[in-house]
């Protein structure tokens, strides 16, 4: 004789069935958290190399200074900026609202080496003394980071973010303990103030055994201060000149290098103009070379 199973029987084994696939989904969440956890502090590991390598070549170079965006105040902001985010991606705090500041801040830093990347610029300078181009930047750490936080990201109930304040919860979740709280900001605090401190206060030499920060102003009337440190300085030290100092990934300096060299062709016939000479500074870039003007390297 052959039973059929009943219906208790087949309620109990589908039961036994679905067990499993449950067990399964909440694997994938555990390691999607797992994850995301990972993800983000390895981004907070490399936001304080970052921040310790831009902070120990402020300590030890002079900054140019020439506008903003090189002003040593904003650089010494970017150093804390970097720090407090650092510590905030360690901390594990606040994980939704953390992962929206580091998918927030690697995308602008993804739109910055963008630019410098097609500007010519040959540094990031996300390093500091440690020069990497910008495209490495891009492709090898910014663009797979906003990959990353995309692909590994906490979970947020899209459909419930229907005003500012649901956002603004949502993104906080639940808050950890008051103790440790406290702790993470009151080392963060300390961290940015002492650090900010030490940089503001000790600015770097302006002449050392490497190198010495050039003053032109004070040339003016007198002989050219590095003229011996100038591969042609030979050469220049006898008739009229005028030098131009260049970057090869300068924009301006590439716009000035046109305005000369068509001057120099109109001009050279005129025994009464003075010669031009362009002198490269580092680091270097590729050679240029123009029909009657100097070329020369510091």
């Amino acid at each position: 004789m052959v039973f059929s199973p009943t219906l208790l029987d087949r309620a109990t084994r589908f039961g036994r069935e679905a067990k499993p696939a449950g067990e399964k989904a909440n694997g994938r969440g555990k390691m999607m958290k797992r994850a995301t956890t990972v993800t983000m502090r390895v981004l907070g590991i490399i936001l304080a190399v970052a921040a310790v390598l831009k902070g120990w070549q402020l300590l030890t170079e002079p900054t140019a200074e020439k506008d903003l965006w090189t002003s040593r105040a904003l650089l010494i902001f970017t150093v804390e900026f970097e720090i407090a985010l650092s510590i905030w991606l360690l901390s594990g705090l606040l994980k939704k609202a953390a992962w929206l500041a580091a998918l927030l801040c690697f995308s602008a830093f993804s739109g910055v080496k963008f630019y410098k990347a097609v500007s010519g610029a040959e540094s990031c300078g996300c390093f500091g003394s440690v020069h990497v181009n910008p495209w490495i930047t891009l492709f090898a750490v910014d663009l797979p980071a906003v990959l990353a936080l995309a692909v590994f990201r906490p979970e947020i109930d899209l459909p419930e973010l229907t005003s500012a304040k649901a956002v603004i919860l949502e993104m906080m979740g639940s808050m950890p303990s008051p103790g440790r709280l406290a702790a993470v900001f009151c080392i963060g605090l300390v961290l940015v103030a002492v650090s900010t401190a030490v940089l503001a206060l000790n600015p770097p030499a302006r002449a050392t055994a490497l190198y010495e920060v050039l003053e032109p102003q004070t040339w003016v009337g007198g002989e050219l201060a590095i003229l011996n440190y100038i591969d042609i300085g030979d050469e220049l030290k006898g008739g009229n000149w005028l030098v131009l100092f260049y970057h090869h990934d300068c924009p301006d300096c590439a716009e000035a290098i046109r305005s000369y060299e068509q001057m120099a062709f109109n001009l050279r016939s005129n025994e009464a103009f003075p010669r031009i000479a362009f002198i490269e500074v580092p680091p270097y870039g590729a050679a240029l070379f123009v029909l009657g003007v100097a070329f020369g390297a510091l």
